[in-house]
């Protein structure tokens, strides 16, 4: 996921983790592959790129929804809480929810 996205800022609570990223352009080889004529974060990589944040391997995704499609130049606000052995995860722009999913890491 190199050069996918930037960090513009992030938050560390005793409840949540927040994260406030930048996407690339179009023009990264992400949006060039996921719908050529309608460029759009695959869903796979909310997730992914969640687990990167945290720097923890997945294991295990126990469910996930996609709302709202994220574009490339977005802002996105990663929203995360450790929930016992797993992390529930909020993704939103424009402060309207795009995804949201728990996961399993190692």
């Amino acid at each position: 996921m190199k050069s996918l996205y930037s960090i513009l800022h992030s938050k560390i609570s005793e409840e949540f983790i927040e994260y406030e990223i930048q996407l690339t352009d179009k023009n990264h080889p992400i949006f060039q592959a996921h719908f050529p004529n309608n460029h759009l974060l695959p869903g796979f990589l909310h997730i992914d790129i969640a687990s990167e944040l945290l720097n923890k391997e997945l294991i295990k995704i126990n469910k996930a929804k996609f709302l709202q499609p994220i574009l490339p130049l977005d802002k996105i606000l990663f929203i995360i809480e450790k929930k016992k052995e797993n992390y529930k995860v909020i993704i939103k722009k424009e402060n309207k929810k795009c995804s949201e999913f728990t996961f399993v890491t190692k």
